[in-house]
């Protein structure tokens, strides 16, 4: 699952530039690799359960992660000032990862994606209660309007109270994935993206294998495609989470966030390709106001930052 972000990564501060569209083709890019992972996950997930997808996946991405430390010389990067923050935001992880794959399972996969573009919305909000951060009335009006969106893409059936099973795995998700940005946000000051991104996907390989091994009858069997779509979608994920965080070096967050939502263009045409589906019309026009609104947080928080910013100057 991949979310448009609230703002740049953690350590996004060191060595940016301002190359645009060089920012931009790194983030296309990007979107596209993780879109390819969402549409294998949605194939893989007919075939086994979610947390077995999750144990060996975390695997091959772990190894991949443990070779580039280890060939780059970080290994002090992996030192941590805050273990439990990393535990709390690993079970995090687990539980958002769960509920995303339940949701592909049963919606569209243009779908899931769209319900889970309200991230950073709920972000926002996780901001002001955990963070202490300062909201003003204009970012609190768009994160009710996405809101809105989001009751109109899971259906007419939210009005009357009733939730669709796929739906409110997507919804969960979505939140859970809020919550585990908050506490990168959190973890920011103190711990490195490196670290992070290893004791989550450690926590991954803990919980999905002890699950996995207490599953009825263990393992389950697979086809040999399988195998080659978990290290298809492992090596998918690992690429576009480089081409996004290269992308915010780049260029602004201005500048290369909006191009994060091309995902669900890509997911609408991998869905329609594949599984012969596509989102019905109440999906796009929820999707339309819940895009709108996450750009529109984005641009506050930019105005906000410069207001800030010619504040201290």
């Amino acid at each position: 699952m991949t979310n448009p972000p609230a703002e740049s990564p953690p350590s996004a501060n060191s060595g940016r530039s301002n190359r645009p569209l060089r920012g931009i083709a790194f983030m296309a890019s990007g979107v596209l690799a993780l879109s390819l992972m969402d549409a294998i996950s949605k194939f893989v997930i007919a075939f086994m359960p979610s947390i077995q997808i999750m144990a060996i996946r975390s695997v091959l991405v772990l190894a991949a992660l443990l070779a580039f430390v280890a060939v780059t010389g970080q290994v002090s990067s992996l030192r941590t000032r805050r273990p439990w923050g990393h535990a709390l935001r690993g079970i995090i992880s687990v539980g958002s990862m769960l509920c995303f794959f339940e949701s592909l399972r049963l919606l569209p996969l243009a779908t899931s994606i769209a319900i889970s573009f309200a991230s950073p919305l709920i972000m926002t909000a996780f901001s002001v209660v955990l963070l202490k951060e300062r909201v003003g009335i204009h970012r609190w009006t768009a994160v009710g309007v996405g809101f809105a969106g989001v009751a109109i893409i899971v259906g007419p059936e939210a009005s009357d109270g009733i939730l669709s099973m796929g739906a409110a795995f997507a919804m969960s998700s979505a939140v859970l994935y809020a919550l585990g940005l908050t506490t990168v946000r959190w973890l920011a000051s103190t711990e490195t993206e490196i670290s992070m991104m290893v004791t989550q996907c450690f926590f991954q390989l803990a919980i999905g294998w002890t699950g996995t091994l207490l599953l009825p009858g263990g393992m389950a069997e697979m086809p040999q495609a399988v195998w080659f779509g978990i290290a298809g979608m492992s090596m998918f994920l690992i690429a576009g989470q480089f081409l996004t965080f290269r992308a915010f070096r780049l260029a602004p967050v201005g500048a290369v966030a909006p191009f994060h939502y091309t995902e669900l263009v890509w997911a609408t045409l991998i869905g329609w390709f594949f599984w012969d589906e596509l989102p019905p019309s109440n999906t796009w026009y929820g999707a339309a106001i819940v895009v709108a609104a996450g750009l529109y947080v984005i641009w506050r928080e930019r105005v906000r930052a410069r207001e800030a910013a010619a504040a201290a100057g």
